[in-house]
């Protein structure tokens, strides 16, 4: 299937590794430039160069931390110099903030909100003009499902993950007029390196001595009984940004393997 946006102009935050990575890489295979953002400047090159070997394709990488608003202006303006414009936003740069009420504290809950609020919304900020004048973007927010069906062990992201549901929401209503379409992927458990940062608080909220016991407990909660990969969330977050799916805006998309059980 063509997908219909061969030389279209992305960034994806938090590229380095994971799912950034996989919706960078499938972006790339489709035609896209791709301009990747992340932390460490060591990791993001390589991912660069890799990328770049494997793919063909035109990506380049700007370190960049998405709790600075320098940080975010940098990465846009570095697109829109390679590129000439940005037409995809991949907001997807952030961190699970786990763990019950008592283990929650203000320095961690603001940290999650300049990465996840602030830093979402610093970049559509500075994107959605470029989008509005010529009349065509994709924005995709990467929330979770905390934020739709709250669990005591998801406390602060739950918080921070309604917040960017009404954001998505609110912001496909505002920008439809201009042919923005804004929609959000909800993951579910992703075998990626942010299930292993936080398999040892997992571990004790499950009660169980091992990670393979609380992998095996944590994929239970879903239907198919296991983990997703990356390259599954990436699928839906490139469809999402084609011109297949020129008619789907302000939807949270629940890439779990079943786990949510509500009806939205």
């Amino acid at each position: 299937m063509d997908l219909g946006i061969k030389g279209r102009a992305a960034i994806v935050t938090g590229a380095s590794r994971g799912i950034g990575r996989e919706t960078a890489r499938q972006f790339l295979e489709e035609g896209v430039r791709v301009m990747i953002c992340g932390r460490n400047a060591e990791t993001l090159e390589k991912t660069r160069a890799e990328l770049a070997k494997q793919t063909g394709g035109e990506v380049h990488a700007v370190v960049a931390d998405m709790t600075i608003e320098a940080d975010i202006a940098k990465l846009v303006a570095a697109a829109q110099q390679k590129f000439g414009t940005v037409d995809i936003l991949i907001n997807n740069a952030g961190q699970m903030y786990s763990g019950r009420f008592a283990a929650m504290t203000d320095a961690g809950l603001k940290e999650q909100f300049e990465t996840k609020i602030f830093g979402f919304l610093r970049a559509i900020r500075l994107v959605y003009p470029i989008m509005k004048a010529q009349k065509w973007g994709r924005i995709i927010n990467i929330i979770g499902g905390a934020g739709k069906e709250p669990d005591p062990y998801m406390f602060g992201s739950g918080i921070t993950n309604s917040g960017l549901l009404n954001i998505t929401k609110s912001l496909s209503t505002e920008f439809g007029e201009d042919n923005v379409l804004v929609n959000a992927i909800c993951p579910g458990w992703v075998a990626t390196n942010l299930w292993e940062r936080n398999a040892e608080g997992l571990k004790a909220d499950l009660q169980v001595k091992t990670e393979e016991e609380a992998r095996r407990l944590a994929a239970r909660k879903n239907s198919l009984n296991r983990f997703g990969k990356p390259e599954e969330l990436a699928n839906a977050i490139v469809f999402l940004c084609s011109e297949r799916s020129s008619y789907i805006t302000g939807v949270s998309l629940n890439l779990d393997g079943g786990r949510l059980k509500g009806l939205w």
